[in-house]
Order: C-alpha cells, then structure tokens, then sequence
C-alpha cells in the first residue's frame, strides 16, 4: 500500500491531510592455522549490477554486467609466518619499554618506531602508545604477543606515516588495544578530514592488514575502535571491538577474507567511507569469509558505494532491532524501536550497488535489513531477515537469480522500481506489501512526506563523522526514472502480507515460479496489484484474501486464471481444492488467515474444460504454508463447477459468474470501495 500511484485512496489521502491541515494539525513528526602460503588471494570489490526488464532473465549474459575493480591480498598479507632472527623485540613495561634493535625509538611511555622491518611486542603498557613514523613506502609489521596497551590521550597505536602496517596476531595469544574517553590534541570529528590527527584505539594513515590465529580486543573510549585512511584487509584472528562510535572502518576499501570479528559499536559496525565518485576504485567493502558479529547503534554495514559478499557467516543487529513494526493505515508504517528518524539504522548498506552470492545472513534491523541506494543482486546465500521497515529496498534494480531469503517480520518485504526474480526461495512475512514495485527513493517511516505522497525519512545520515549522505553520490537520490516493474520467471515465492501481496506500480509480467500468496484480510489491498498491464505466461500462482480490489491479468495473458469468490467468510486453515474433470488435483491450499477469495493459475488449467471447486475436508503430502505440491484429498463437499472460459474466469457458489467489484464475505473497514481504478469511492 505505501508508494502505490492508486488515485482512489490517494485522493482519500489528500482530502484526509488537507482536514487536517485546516485542523492546524501538525503531523512531526572462518580462521586461519599454521602459515598461509597464498601468494595472490584477491577479493572482488566492486560488482555493478543492471538487470533489464525482459521477461525471463535467467541468461545472466543479458542481464548482469560486471565490472571488478580488485582489492589483492599479496602475500605479506596472508603469511602468518616472520622470521625471529630478523625481527625488533618490543617489551612493554608499564610505563615504558624496551627494545632489542635498530628501527625504534622510547620517549617514557611513547614507542616510536621509524625504520620498515618487523618488530614484536608483548608486555603491558598502562598509559602509552606505539607510534609508527616510517618512510612513506615502508611497510611495518607489528607481532602481537600477550601486549597489552592503553593510553588515556591518544591511540593505543598509531601509523602516521607508511605505506602500510601489517598487525600480526601470534597464534594462541591475547591482545588488547583501548584508549581514553578524550585526546589531547582533538582530531576533528569529521572522518572526511585530511588531518593525522588520531581518533580511533587503532588508527591508520595508511592501508592496515590484520592477520593471524591470536586474539585482539580494541575498546575505542573516545570515539572508534579501528580506523584505516586508506585500504584495510583483514584475513584472519578473532578480533573483538567495541567502540562508542564506528567499529571498523576502511575508508577507501575494507576486504575481509577470514576470522571472526565481533563488533559492538555506538555508529556503525563496518564501514567504507570513500565517497568522491571520480574515484570508482575506492568506497567498497567485500567479504567472502568471515564470522562477523555486530550490534550496532546506525547500520551494520554500510559502504559509500559497493559492497559484495560471497561468503561467510553474519549477524547484525541495529538500531536495537526491528521491535513491533506496525502498519498505522494508509501506508504509514512505523518502527516502534526508534524515535529518532535522522539516523540510519540500516542492517547492510551500499550507496551505489549491493551484490550477495553467498553466505549465512542474520539481521534484526530497526530500518532496512539489506538496503541499495542504486542496484541491487541476490545471487545466493541464506538471508534470514527481521526489519523495522523493507526487509530489502533496492531504489533502482532489484535482481534475484537463487538464494533463500525469509523476511520474518517487515514493513515491506521487497521493495524496488524495478524486481526481478527468476530463481531462490523466498518466505516474506509483511505488515504492509509483499512485493512493491514502487519507484523512487526509500521514504517510509515518520518523517515527512516527498511528493509521491510517502511518508517518511527526508534525509539518510548517519553520525556526525560521515564524510557525506550515502545519497548524495548517487543518481538514485531522486529516485529512479525508468518505469516500475515485476518479472517473476522462476523461483519459489510465499507470501503472507497484510498490503497487497505483490504490488507493482507499473507492468507484472509472471512467466515461471511457485508462487503462493495468502493474502489481506482487511479492505483497501489486494492479492495482485497492478497500475499498468499483467501478463500471466507461466508458472502456478495460488493466493487467498479479500476479494476486494481485485485485479487480474490482462487478456493476452496465455494461461488461465481461476478466481473463486465465496459467499461468506472463510477461516483460516479451510482446505480449497480444484479438480478436472478426471478428478485429477489441479490445486489446493488451506490458506494461513480468513479469506473470501482463491486465486488459482497453472499451466494445467484449460480454457474450455470444467472443473469443480471443495472445500472442507483433508488433505496429506508436503504443504507450506497451506500450499500442497502434491495432496492426496478426502471428505471435501462441493462447492461449485465451472467451465473455464476465458483468460479471467470468475465463479461462486453457483458456477461462472462476472465480477464487479467489493467483498462477498463482508471481510474489512473498505470492502466494495471500487471495481475498477476508474471507479469513484463510495
């Protein structure tokens, strides 16, 4: 029902707001063993994808276009091994230290180190920290062994200048990094800034590895737990973060190929934050094997412009969750867990595009689980899904090919301009629509309106240390042009929505796939839902709910469809079942809510044969979610026989019959408001 272009209830809207206006009513708003020998291990970046709007888009040729841009991991970055002989010891104790060889220099409880080379640090340092102030394309590795280092005025370590600063966790060792609730020499808040100046436990100015089978626990008082300037890969240890603002954060790229990672942070979890769109190299996250942990405050993970998983496992919370999601009326949703509408609470986040092709995926989000400004591709992995608003929001191209994706709770399931689904198994629970095709930018929640009549959000931030809006660089902030779609070609889709169950704000085109729908059961939506045309060419669509607002595919659809309107309410769990004339089982279902209407088009529906339609009785074999594959039947009592005559063919108690509109069963607050989208409200 949100995003919808139907004229009905948005005049009902207008009138609604324009009273309460004159009212002067106000509405406010996986780790690493022994010495990895990988010489070239590289993740891909950046994924771009465009799906076309054709039908069948199982040819990946025609629909994907893929440009990588590469994050490698050379050796230095994976080798868990170092040599002792050619190494610098580094021995912390309490408030100073001392050191075995060249490269290092100790000022009280200050550890310099300005020469490239390997050194080893273990011991505590109580209120100190290691600065490193190299040549600029050296590269320092730093051995943690049992070190532990606090400082009350800075990073606990801190690269100024090198080309980069490989952390090496030594195998069965615990480390740990913490700094002060303040600085000395404040850093500006801004993570855009070009300044040196610290403001995370871990800071670095340049690219940063972290590797190895040890442990290390950063605790960020002041501000962020780990911050790289530049690129930062992780590929092994079990590291563990917790943070008042960011988490981790690789500002021109974060690639993570293995550990576990444990992020509790006030901001965001993970985070790349390189937003200038000259630079198409730079802003991506990829993660092909983790463990990854994070509670969060804003999103979970979010990166300026692409993010790609291939693997591993993840968790997110954010934003205390997803809480009660309600459906307030008239497409206004809202999250109960959260008052404060400027904030991001985003599970995933890519300003440009999101690709998954694997994985294990948990979020419990206090706004969208997996959200795209731009295009978004699922391709695979196992996605389990609790969100304050759409479970997936893509404002461009949503593309689904495989993957098993369950939307427990939701506003909105899947929302996109343009959805694509030709593949993967999808069990979406929504307050409001299944599926929208809507067009334009994500707006839902309390906020304010946009001029498409959406309630909702007028801004997207996050916390004061953004560099900027992931909207602000990227043509998907007006939201896109193209014309909304659905292609449903393939796939297996269940459906229980208290909207419309599938809603597209312009064509629908269904050509393969399960499709099962149990549907509203209160007036105002529909089990189909379509501005433009619909077209049925394939596949099984079985739904039930209201049979108000019923709309049904167009003429030149070639399969037929079946509509049964029943005289009176039905409850739920009632078995519905259609049979040839051989008393062949075309279809049956015991839909999941009351409902006054079954929607039925398969392949084995003939025009001109007959059928008869039960109700009542048994059935046995695999059913989900009502829907039976295969049913073995008993017991049913007729309810009627028809001849299936035309693309649409309507039936009640008494057999073929036309439909004109509004509830038989009396079921919900707007039955019989329209037959048509011409139709006044009565």
């Amino acid at each position: 029902m949100k995003k919808r272009n139907d004229n009905i209830r948005r005049n009902f809207v207008i009138a609604l707001l324009s009273t309460a206006v004159a009212g002067s009513v106000l509405l406010c708003g996986c780790n690493q063993t022994g010495t990895n020998s990988s010489n070239n291990n590289s993740t891909s970046a950046t994924q771009t994808t465009k799906s076309d709007n054709s039908e069948n888009n199982s040819d990946s040729s025609e629909t994907t276009k893929t440009e990588a841009s590469v994050v490698e991991f050379s050796q230095e970055d994976t080798d868990t091994s170092y040599n002792n002989s050619d190494s610098t010891s580094i021995t912390l104790n309490g408030t100073t230290a001392t050191a075995s060889g060249d490269g290092v220099e100790i000022n009280g409880s200050t550890i310099t180190i300005t020469a490239a080379g390997t050194y080893v640090v273990s011991g505590k340092l109580t209120d100190g920290n290691i600065v490193i102030n190299a040549g600029k394309d050296d590269t320092v590795k730093l051995v943690l062994n049992n070190a532990e280092i606090s400082s009350s005025q800075t990073s606990a370590i801190y690269a100024s200048q090198c080309e980069k600063t490989i952390i090496l966790l030594q195998d069965g060792t615990e480390n740990s990094l913490s700094d002060g609730s303040s600085y000395v020499s404040e850093s500006s808040s801004d993570d855009s800034s070009d300044t040196k100046s610290p403001n995370a436990a871990l800071y670095v100015q340049d690219d940063l590895t972290i590797l190895g089978n040890g442990s290390l626990t950063v605790t960020g008082n002041a501000r962020n737990g780990i911050t790289s300037k530049d690129t930062l890969r992780i590929s092994g240890g079990n590291i563990t973060v917790k943070a008042v603002n960011n988490g981790i954060t690789g500002k021109d790229n974060l690639a993570v190929e293995g550990g576990t990672i444990t992020v509790d942070a006030g901001g965001d979890g993970l985070r790349s934050t390189y937003s200038d769109t000259d630079d198409s190299e730079k802003g991506h996250i990829s993660i092909n094997n983790a463990t990854i942990t994070v509670t969060s405050g804003n999103d979970g993970i979010q990166a300026e412009k692409n993010l790609t998983i291939n693997g591993g496992t993840i968790t997110i919370t954010s934003g205390g969750g997803a809480g009660e999601t309600k459906q307030t009326g008239f497409g206004i949703g809202q999250n109960n867990s959260s008052d404060t509408d400027s904030e991001s609470m985003k599970g995933i986040k890519a300003g440009e595009n999101l690709v998954i092709n694997g994985g294990t995926i948990t979020i419990d989000s206090a706004d969208d689980s997996l959200h795209c400004n731009g295009d978004m591709s699922i391709n695979g992995g196992t996605i389990s899904i609790k969100a304050g608003d759409d479970a997936v929001h893509s404002d461009n191209t949503l593309t689904i090919k495989d993957g098993v994706i369950t939307a427990l709770q939701a506003y909105e399931g899947l929302e996109g301009n343009i959805i694509s689904i030709s593949g993967g198994t999808l069990d979406i629970t929504s307050s409001d629509d299944g599926i929208n095709c809507a067009g334009g930018n994500d707006q839902s929640g309390f906020g304010g309106m946009d001029g498409n009549m959406h309630f909702g959000r007028m801004s997207d931030t996050t916390d004061t240390e953004t560099v900027t809006t992931l909207s602000t660089n990227t043509a998907a902030e007006a939201g896109s042009t193209e014309t909304p779609s659905l292609t449903i070609s393939g796939g297996t889709l269940y459906i229980n929505a208290e909207g419309d169950s599938l809603d597209s704000n312009g064509d629908m085109t269904i050509s393969g796939g399960t499709i099962v729908l149990n549907g509203t059961t209160s007036g105002g939506n529909g089990i189909i839902d379509h501005n433009g045309g619909c077209t049925v060419s394939g596949g099984t669509i079985i739904g039930a709910g209201t049979s108000d607002m019923l709309e049904m595919p167009d003429s030149s659809s070639t399969q037929s469809t079946a509509v049964i309107l029943f005289d009176k309410a039905q409850s739920a769990g009632t078995l519905v079942y259609i049979s040839d004339s051989s008393g062949n089982i075309i279809a049956a279902i015991s839909p999941e809510k009351s409902f006054s209407c079954v929607v039925i088009s398969s392949p084995s529906l003939k025009s001109g044969e007959s059928y008869t339609v039960y109700t009542g009785g048994s059935s046995t074999g695999d059913s989900t979610h009502g829907y039976y594959s295969s049913a073995v039947v008993s017991n049913g009592t007729q309810y009627c026989s028809f001849t299936l005559s035309d693309t649409v063919t309507y039936v009640n108690s008494s057999g073929n019959t036309s439909y004109s509109g509004g509830m038989s069963g009396g079921m919900g607050g707007m039955g019989g408001m329209r037959g048509n989208r011409n139709q006044p409200m009565m």
